[in-house]
């Protein structure tokens, strides 16, 4: 390899382009001691073949890979990537423009985070397009634009996936990544090129893009585990499980834990476990009860977590859609949607005031004033569990609220809820990315349910309050008011169903007693 010679390759199908790109290469300054060779690529079936067929050819220690309609305005172009690369080792691939993190779609221009910057004209004027500015003399990123590529280390092109001319350039980032080198984005004070292009052709992008999420999804994006606990319902479980096949997000592992009474979803998974090494599952000797969902989170792997409830649904790119979030914004807490209520059968039914859609368009809310919203009006408009994603590090054990002696049994899902908006914001989703099924083998339908539910609530409030939530007396007295109204009417629900329940009217009356205390010692403003 020759440390002081300098490649710049081109695929070429324009000579007229080709021959304006080699104008100002040939302008450029060249430091004492150093060579410069060009070479163009005619009659190439793919970027990656005639990449890979000119790499092979030149033994440039430096290759600049750029398009034919890319003119470098940097006259100290080579010392500048020359210097970066003599001070920094592990950096292998340089680009004028890129993504900190490839979006979740595998369109890298729609990450939340781009730097660099460049000219360039495929909206049919010539335009100055400028992003983040790297701290240091280069920022790394996931992946760069192909319209430049730098590199002082040869890694072979991704012929064997890539045989048009879309995805090579995120490809290869994810390619020199996988090396343990960096990409960077350098500092410009100035755009380094102009690209002098019309509009590009997306013929063959969705194929290419689809054979990149493929290979490295695993690279680029976070593990996020879906967790079913499951028992007695296979033909619903087998719909929850399509359904999670069916995302749009593939870096995801499906941990089933079965607390069946019999051996059908077992038989009815092992297609699946064949098929699918993601899927892992467990049956459980003997069944764990409320226990099963704290075995599911023990056994998860993922950075995040979404619950799916053996008889709910996902939405296909529910995963994907809530993801993004997270990777726009550290201080996301928890991510939700609106969900839509569907029947035995999977038919829509009706919104019910606990489903009732937050907002019309996707809203960013302070976890606070989405928790006292929850709290003050004893309603779980967040949803169940198959409706948030949210990260495994921000919850300490999953059942209760932190590490107090409270179990939540009756809202598991309101006390998560809580204990992740106390550490930031919360997304609320307006199109529906998950379906809550209503049917008569809920536990909702057991009488014992309202009891639970009930005295659940009143220690949710003294937990959350010590976090900051119904701070403002107003929002408390809300709370307590609902809360008192509520224990009234189980009472006489129990009252008309069943007298026996007395011990439990009893339970309920003392809650009374005690919310009423809270009530009368809260100030009168």
């Amino acid at each position: 390899m020759n440390d002081t010679k300098v490649c710049f390759i081109t695929c070429v199908n324009n000579d007229h382009e080709y021959s304006e790109s080699l104008k100002y290469i040939n302008s450029l300054y060249i430091p004492d001691g150093f060579t410069v060779e060009t070479i163009g690529v005619k009659d190439a079936s793919s970027m990656t073949e005639g990449y890979q067929a000119a790499m092979m050819q030149s033994d440039a220690k430096y290759k600049v890979y750029l398009h034919q309609d890319i003119f470098i305005i940097n006259k100290n172009f080579i010392k500048d990537i020359i210097t970066l690369f003599s001070n920094n080792a592990k950096l292998g691939l340089l680009g004028v423009v890129g993504a900190e993190k490839m979006s979740v779609n595998g369109i890298w221009w729609e990450s939340p985070r781009l730097y660099g910057k460049f000219y360039d004209s495929h909206t049919g004027k010539m335009e100055r397009f400028s992003f983040n500015e790297a701290e240091s003399d280069y920022m790394a990123v996931q992946t760069i634009d192909g319209l430049i590529m730098v590199t002082q280390y040869d890694i072979n092109w991704r012929t064997d996936l890539f045989q048009g001319w879309h995805f090579y350039d995120a490809s290869q980032s994810a390619e020199f990544i996988r090396a343990g080198y960096e990409v960077g984005v350098p500092t410009q004070q100035e755009p380094w090129v102009i690209h002098d292009s019309d509009i590009a052709s997306l013929v063959g992008f969705e194929e290419a893009k689809a054979i990149y999420m493929e290979e490295y999804t695993k690279d680029i994006f976070p593990l996020v585990s879906v967790l079913i606990p499951a028992y007695n319902r296979r033909n619903y479980l087998e719909l929850a499980l399509q359904s999670v096949l069916a995302q749009t997000y593939k870096n995801i592992e499906i941990i089933i834990s079965d607390d069946s009474t019999n051996n059908e979803v077992q038989e009815m998974l092992k297609p699946y476990l064949q098929n699918y090494k993601h899927i892992h599952y467990i049956k459980n000797e003997p069944s764990l009860g409320r226990e099963n969902f704290i075995q599911c989170f023990k056994l998860s792997n993922g950075e995040y977590i979404n619950f799916l409830m053996d008889d709910d649904l996902f939405h296909p790119r529910k995963i994907e859609r809530m993801i993004h979030y997270y990777m726009s914004d550290s201080s996301i807490a928890l991510v939700t949607s609106y969900r839509e209520l569907i029947d035995e059968s999977g038919h829509p039914l009706p919104s019910q005031d606990f489903n009732t859609k937050l907002f019309d368009k996707d809203t960013i809310i302070d976890g606070k004033e989405l928790g006292n919203l929850v709290l003050s009006t004893m309603t779980n408009f967040i949803g169940e569990p198959t409706t948030v994603l949210f990260k495994k590090k921000d919850i300490q054990f999953y059942g209760t609220y932190k590490d107090t002696d409270h179990e939540y049994n009756a809202i598991i899902d309101v006390a998560v809820w809580i204990e992740l908006l106390a550490k930031g914001k919360g997304v609320y989703i307006s199109e529906p990315l998950s379906y809550f099924r209503r049917h008569n083998d809920q536990v909702q339908g057991n009488p014992l349910y309202y009891y639970f539910h009930i005295s659940n609530w009143y220690n949710i409030f003294q937990d959350a309050r010590r976090d900051g939530f119904l701070s403002n007396p107003k929002d408390y007295k809300n709370a307590l008011a609902k809360y008192i109204n509520s224990c009234i009417n189980v009472i006489n629900f129990y009252n008309n169903v069943d007298k026996s329940y007395v011990i439990i009217e009893n339970n309920l009356e003392n809650y009374i007693v005690q919310a009423l205390k809270d009530l009368i010692s809260l100030p009168n403003k």
